[in-house]
C-alpha cells in the first residue's frame, strides 16, 4: 500500500478560521492514524490580499493547536517557475489554447443569455495568428479545452459523484497578467507534493471536476477525495463572524486551552461512534477514520465548547494550572511568584471558571481590594440596621482567631452566631461582600485565609466605612 500523503493548503488572507483549523485536523488525524505524512502548502499566489502577519498566525495557530507538519512548507509564490512548465505542457500537447478575446467581446456575445458558455473563438488559432496577435501587443488568457467526456469519482465522505463536461466551458487556468488561477496550481502542486488524499470542506465540491480535468490533460493520476460538510451557526447558516468568534486565535484569547479546542473541533462532523466526547490527540489519531465523518453540516455548539474547556481546566495538572495563573496575573500588572498561596488560590478557583480568562475575574480580589461592591448585594446584605455591628464582630474574630485556619475560623463564627440567636449565614454575606465586592466567591472560610488576616480587617474597615457614608446620605 502507497504511503498516505495529505495536505492542509490555507491562503494566507486572514487568520486561521475554526473550519480551516477542522481541515487540518482531519487531514492531521488521518495522516497520523495511517503512519502518512501531513503536509503544509501556503496557497500565497494572491499578492493582493496574501500578508505574511497572515501566514505567521497561521503557523502560530497550528503549532498552538499541536498540528506539526512533515517536511518543508510550501509557498505557491516561490514556484512560478513550475507552474509555466505545466502550463508550456497543456499548450505543447493542444489541452489548453490562448484566448485573446477581451471582456467586452465576450460580454457581447454571452448577451443575455445566463448559460451561455466562451464558444471557443481562439481554440483553432494558428500558430501565425497567434504571433500577429502577440506581437500587436494583445493581451490573452490560457483556456483548459474540456473534452467531451464525464468525470465520475466516490467521494470519501458522499459517495459517487458523476459530473458531465457540458456544464463547464474551457476555463481560465492562467490569467492575463501571466499569474496562474487556484485550479491549476493545486493540481501541480498536489502531484508534486505527492499527495494521495485531499480532504477539504464540501465549498471545494464543485472544483474537483475542473481540477480532475487538469489531472487528465497532464496526464497525471488523481488523489483520492474526501470533502467534509461546512460548520454552520446556530441558526444552520454558515459559521461566520455574525455568530461570535471563528478564528482559533480569538478562542486562544478568550482562555481555551489547545486540547480542549482541538477535542471540540475534532466533534464537529465526526465521533468516534460511541458517546464519548472528552478525547485526547493520541485517542483522535487512534480512533480517527474518514468513513465516520457525517453528511450533514455541523453546528457550532459555543456552549458545549465552553463546557468541554471547563473540563479540560479541572484535569490540568496543578503546576501547568498556576503557570497559566501567574501569567495571567502578571500580564495585567499583578507581580506574583509561585507560592504554596498561589497553588491553593488557583486550585480554589478551577472549578468556577469555563476558561482561563475567567481566572481574573474570579480571583484578582485576593490580591486587590475592591474597588466598589455589588449593587444588588448592597441593597440586601449592607442595608440592614446592625450590619454595621455584624462587621466590626467579624473583624474581631478574624484579629483574634488562633489558629488562623478554616476549620476554627468557621467553628467561631457559628459559634458566635448561635450567641447571637441569629444564622450564620447573617455574619457571612455581607463579609463576603466587604471582602471581595461580591456576592460569590469560594468558601468564605478558604477565603479569609487566603487574603490574610490584617488584608480582612482593613477590607472590613473599608467596607464599615462605606455603608456609614451611604447612610449619611440618605
Amino acid at each position: 500500500m502507497e504511503k498516505i500523503v495529505v495536505r492542509f493548503a490555507p491562503s494566507p488572507t486572514g487568520f486561521l478560521h475554526i473550519g480551516g483549523a477542522r481541515t487540518a485536523l482531519f487531514n492531521y488525524l488521518f495522516a497520523r492514524h495511517h503512519s502518512g505524512m501531513f503536509r503544509l502548502r501556503i496557497e500565497d499566489t494572491d499578492k493582493n490580499r496574501s500578508r505574511q502577519e497572515f501566514t505567521d498566525q497561521i503557523l502560530s495557530a497550528m503549532a498552538w493547536l499541536g498540528l506539526k507538519p512533515d517536511g518543508e512548507i510550501i509557498f505557491q509564490s516561490e514556484r512560478t517557475e513550475y507552474y509555466r512548465d505545466a502550463v508550456e505542457k497543456l499548450l505543447a500537447t493542444g489541452k489548453a489554447y490562448r484566448c485573446f478575446c477581451t471582456r467586452e467581446e465576450i460580454e457581447a456575445r454571452r448577451g443575455t443569455d445566463p448559460g451561455w458558455k466562451y464558444d471557443r473563438k481562439c481554440a483553432s488559432l494558428s500558430e501565425d495568428e497567434i504571433n500577429e496577435n502577440i506581437n500587436a501587443g494583445k493581451s490573452f488568457v490560457v483556456r483548459l479545452k474540456i473534452p467531451e467526456t464525464v468525470v465520475q469519482f466516490k467521494d470519501m465522505v458522499r459517495g459517487d459523484m458523476r459530473f458531465d463536461s457540458k456544464e463547464f466551458e474551457d476555463f481560465i487556468i492562467v490569467r492575463s497578467d501571466g499569474s496562474p488561477i487556484y485550479h491549476l496550481t493545486v493540481v501541480a502542486d498536489d502531484y508534486d507534493m505527492g499527495i494521495t488524499h485531499v480532504i477539504r470542506g464540501d465549498d471545494h465540491l464543485s472544483n474537483t471536476p475542473k481540477q480532475i480535468f487538469l489531472y487528465r490533460a497532464l496526464g497525471i493520476p488523481a488523489p483520492e477525495f474526501a470533502h467534509i460538510p461546512l460548520i454552520l451557526g446556530p441558526d444552520k447558516k454558515r459559521l461566520s463572524k455574525r455568530h461570535g468568534a471563528t478564528s482559533v486565535e480569538e478562542y486562544r484569547r478568550m482562555g481555551f486551552l489547545p486540547e480542549a479546542l482541538t477535542n471540540f473541533i475534532a466533534l464537529l462532523g465526526w465521533n468516534p461512534g460511541d458517546d464519548r466526547e472528552i478525547m485526547g490527540m493520541e485517542e483522535l489519531v487512534r480512533e480517527f477514520s474518514i468513513e465516520r465523518i457525517s453528511g450533514n453540516a455541523a453546528v457550532f455548539d459555543f456552549e458545549k465548547a465552553l463546557w468541554l474547556n471547563s473540563r479540560y481546566i479541572a484535569a490540568l495538572p496543578d503546576n501547568e494550572l498556576v503557570d497559566i495563573f501567574i501569567e495571567l496575573y502578571r500580564n495585567k500588572g499583578v507581580n506574583i511568584e509561585m507560592s504554596e498561596r498561589i497553588i491553593r488560590i488557583a486550585n480554589l478557583l478551577r472549578p468556577r471558571v469555563k476558561t482561563t480568562v475567567e481566572l481574573w475575574d474570579a480571583g484578582v480580589f485576593f490580591f486587590k481590594q475592591p474597588q466598589a461592591y455589588d449593587e444588588k448585594g448592597v441593597r440586601k446584605h449592607f442595608s440592614p440596621e446592625n450590619t454595621v455591628k455584624i462587621l466590626e464582630a467579624d473583624a474581631d474574630l478574624i484579629q483574634s482567631c488562633e489558629p488562623f485556619i478554616e476549620k476554627e475560623l468557621e467553628t467561631r463564627l457559628r459559634a458566635m452566631a448561635e450567641r447571637e440567636g441569629e444564622k450564620a449565614a447573617r455574619f457571612i454575606h455581607p463579609l463576603r461582600l466587604a471582602l471581595t465586592g461580591s456576592t460569590a466567591s469560594p468558601g468564605i472560610f478558604e477565603t479569609i485565609v487566603l487574603i490574610g488576616r490584617d488584608e480582612c480587617v482593613r477590607r472590613i474597615e473599608n467596607a464599615v466605612r462605606f455603608i456609614q457614608t451611604k447612610k449619611g446620605r440618605e
